[in-house]
């Protein structure tokens, strides 16, 4: 009923480069579309761990009115951009992402920061939020069982 400031979800993104791009996956999606993949294929994907804030009733008011402008006229709007950077920059606290040091070639962790956050692919955000939502959101299914 009552959810602390560390109470922690774990959502898991599978993903690969494509050219410019990304295609990335929640760990249910993946499941399901792994069963197509031709001989070797799952092996291209890797994985990344993100550690996220659970949503409490004061965190969830706080993303809400982060995201909430006044329009030229006074009128409060809701902005729907700035919400979804909010929720990634507010609710990761950790993840095991990887990146390789231009100095020595050595593979070094990359630390959640808002600049690390904001730099993530935009494939990559999506499949994080998506992830995170299936997560904490009870669906239709669930709420009847």
């Amino acid at each position: 009923m009552f959810i602390t400031s560390e109470s922690t979800v774990d959502v898991l993104i599978y993903y690969k480069k494509k050219g410019f791009h990304y295609l990335a996956y929640s760990e249910n999606d993946f499941k399901e579309i792994k069963e197509s993949f031709s001989s070797g294929e799952e092996s291209e994907y890797k994985v990344l761990n993100v550690k996220m804030k659970q949503l409490s009733w004061g965190l969830y008011n706080e993303l809400q009115e982060g995201a909430t402008d006044t329009d030229l006229e006074g009128n409060r709007i809701f902005n729907y951009k700035k919400y979804k950077e909010l929720r990634l920059t507010k609710l990761i606290v950790g993840w095991d992402a990887k990146t390789i040091d231009k100095r020595n070639g050595q593979e070094i962790d990359v630390r959640v920061t808002d600049q690390t956050i904001k730099s993530l692919a935009p494939e990559i955000a999506e499949t994080i939020l998506t992830a995170y939502d299936s997560v904490v959101y009870m669906t239709e299914e669930e709420e009847k069982k």
